[in-house]
């Protein structure tokens, strides 16, 4: 009997040794956007703010918190609202997913969600990735900016963010890519770039000069492409290397992309094209470019 008192302190010991791990383990799951709207205890503990949560994918450039997600989650609600022309608060998630399955203009809301911030931490990009379907089915994005003083740009054209590069002028160059299905008979991936800076609450976008092989004027055009982004696309089925790299210590944007002519200019050739942009005095400069004619089984 001598040893019991001894028993007993190392049982408290353990009992404390487990309860102190369990807590701990708790704080790592709800300061992860992948566990809170994968934990169930997490969802009752938020009121069900995140029951039935309508994102499948979340990516980011940095560790997201709890409102990161409750913000994507907001910016999905808003962004269905908005696809299905009407306004109710008391929508749970579930019925606003029902709703928009059966939309018969094909949006099918958001299933992937973006949360990007810049090197500076003064801005966030949210991108929304959905599906929308006729014919055939073709994917649609939705995005915004959200200024670190809560100010936020609504209805812009970012697509899947890659990367955010702060420039040594202070604008930003945003990578970003795409994919999509312009015709029955053949889909393309899009490398893109764009350049943009700040004037208080007003965003400025800076224009690639560039000279594009086909469909020159209609991608220079500032309405069909307003933010004047550089946008390389390549068919699925040419097997060339495609790809848009930014060396940040030359300040170098290099590009490689293949395309096919025979759908838009009555040639029936296809053609390869690297080159390269280098960043001075505030702009892309098209430094070179080697065009090459390939072929395709």
């Amino acid at each position: 009997m001598k040893y019991n008192w001894k028993i007993q302190i190392a049982f408290i010991i353990l009992a404390l040794f487990f309860s102190c791990k369990d807590q701990n383990q708790s704080k790592i799951k709800e300061s992860s956007v992948f566990e809170i709207h994968s934990n169930e205890d997490s969802l009752n503990s938020r009121d069900n703010e995140f029951a039935d949560y309508p994102i499948n994918e979340i990516h980011s450039n940095f560790r997201t918190s709890y409102k990161d997600s409750l913000d994507l989650l907001r910016f999905w609600r808003k962004s269905a609202f908005s696809t299905l022309d009407t306004i109710n608060a008391d929508f749970s998630n579930l019925k606003i997913k029902k709703l928009l399955s059966d939309y018969s203009d094909g949006d099918k809301g958001i299933t992937v969600g973006r949360v990007y911030t810049s090197p500076d931490k003064l801005f966030k990009i949210v991108v929304g990735r959905g599906e929308s379907c006729g014919a055939y089915c073709n994917p649609y994005w939705v995005s915004e900016i959200v200024l670190a003083n809560g100010h936020i740009f609504n209805n812009l054209n970012f697509t899947d963010i890659e990367n955010i590069y702060l420039m040594p002028d202070g604008k930003y160059l945003i990578k970003e890519k795409s994919y999509g299905r312009p015709a029955a008979v053949y889909s393309e991936t899009t490398t893109s770039a764009t350049l943009i800076s700040f004037e208080g609450n007003k965003i400025n976008y800076h224009r690639f000069d560039y000279n594009y092989p086909k469909y020159n004027e209609i991608q220079n055009d500032s309405i069909y492409n307003p933010s004047g982004k550089l946008s390389l696309s390549q068919e699925h089925f040419i097997e060339t290397a495609q790809y848009l790299t930014f060396n940040n210590s030359s300040k170098k944007l290099s590009y490689g992309y293949a395309t096919d002519f025979s759908y838009c200019c009555q040639i029936d050739s296809i053609y390869a094209y690297k080159g390269e942009f280098e960043y001075k005095n505030g702009k892309f400069v098209h430094l070179t470019e080697q065009k090459n004619h390939i072929e395709v089984d």
